[in-house]
């Protein structure tokens, strides 16, 4: 146990908003303790984070590449294509982008209790372990052999064996599958990805299984998101706080502990080292929809300040939109514009900015127009 771990380090909100910016990647400088550098690149990026949300392809795709300090469109489809990342659900029964050699280990935890919480919308489409079987046996003949089917071709082949797939029945049984392991998401085909079989796809390692893997996935979690608590990790994994609990525990002995208005939170010893600094506080990073930083915990409050709450995630109806952030804190919003060659970032900025900080947000918007153009 790192010693400073029995006596909390004292944090402020802005302290604890920058500390998590470094933990996930996003603080430029080569000055930074090497576990806190950004990515070198995609693959290493998403492997840091543990998996980053991914509902949205293109946000998910764009997340992963503005943890590294240049990587593009063309990079992320080469992370894809050979198998490193893999899109599929996971925890919360939403789907993230993962490394392939940790696909297993999610997928397991999260299983059940996703396919419990959503087996009333199964029975209401009509999906019986009958159906299953035979959607099952279609994958399997028609991407066997390392082939890949997009969703709509899955589903004109799901039609043909007489399983409907409107009203979201087809993405229903494209779940099922996928939390059988039957089924991952893989290389893009134009704008789409490919399904392929996971056991020709993904490592034959079985992964972490139970107490192993949740405290595996709690040591992640701290050094990628910290400063967290339990109850953090229970939201992000989708998991009961009583069945995280001791795993967290044990992984919070290899960490530092922070305290922040009497609530103690973990980061990385490399992290609570920047405690009593300023590293961070001037950052400046336009991130996608549903990122991390806002998406990756259950108090929305650190990264977004309540008076822009309803601007970021509008009628709070779980649509998060794309922000531009000042030490780990939403200051506006952005949207894409111009044209496929020549693509153009439109900052909305909910606040007056300094000089300086006005021309880093340029800098920002940059970075993600380099992203779209590479």
């Amino acid at each position: 146990m790192d010693g400073r771990a029995h006596q909390s380090l004292k944090a402020t909100l802005n302290a604890l908003a920058r500390l998590r910016l470094a933990a996930q990647g996003l603080v430029p400088g080569a000055g930074l303790p090497v576990d806190l550098r950004p990515a070198d690149d995609p693959v290493a990026a998403v492997r840091r984070m543990g998996a980053l949300q991914s509902q949205d392809l293109g946000s998910g795709l764009l997340a992963a590449a503005v943890r590294t300090p240049s990587a593009t469109a063309s990079d992320l489809a080469s992370a894809l294509a050979g198998g490193a990342i893999v899109r599929t659900w996971t925890m919360r029964g939403t789907l993230f982008l993962v490394p392939a050699e940790d696909v297993r280990t999610f997928v397991r935890l999260a299983a059940d209790r996703v396919m419990r919480s959503a087996a009333s919308r199964h029975r209401g489409l009509g999906i019986a372990e009958e159906d299953v079987a035979v959607v099952r046996k279609v994958a399997e003949e028609r991407l066997g052999g390392d082939l890949g089917l997009t969703r709509a071709e899955l589903f004109e082949a799901f039609e043909a064996a007489g399983q409907p797939t409107r009203n979201q029945r087809g993405i229903h049984l494209l779940s099922i599958l996928s939390h059988r392991l039957v089924l991952v998401q893989g290389p893009l085909r134009g704008k789409q990805q490919e399904f392929r079989l996971a056991d020709e796809w993904l490592p034959t390692d079985p992964g972490l299984s139970g107490d192993e893997a949740l405290e595996f996935l709690a040591a992640r979690y701290i050094a990628s998101h910290g400063p967290v608590d339990e109850r953090d990790f229970a939201w992000w994994l989708g998991q009961p706080l009583g069945v995280v609990k001791g795993p967290f525990q044990s992984a919070a002995q290899r960490a530092v502990a922070v305290d922040v208005d009497g609530r103690t939170m973990f980061c990385s010893p490399a992290a609570g080292d920047l405690l009593d600094t300023r590293v961070g506080a001037r950052t400046v990073v336009a991130l996608p929809g549903f990122d991390e930083m806002a998406i990756g915990y259950p108090d929305r409050s650190v990264a977004i300040p309540d008076e822009y709450l309803e601007r970021i995630i509008p009628g709070i109806n779980g649509v998060f939109k794309a922000m531009i952030m000042v030490g780990g804190r939403a200051v506006g919003t952005w949207l894409k514009g111009g044209t496929p060659s020549a693509p153009r970032i439109r900052p909305e900025l909910f606040e007056e900015l300094p000089p300086t900080t006005a021309a880093a947000v340029e800098k920002a918007a940059a970075r993600v127009e380099a992203y779209w153009r590479g």
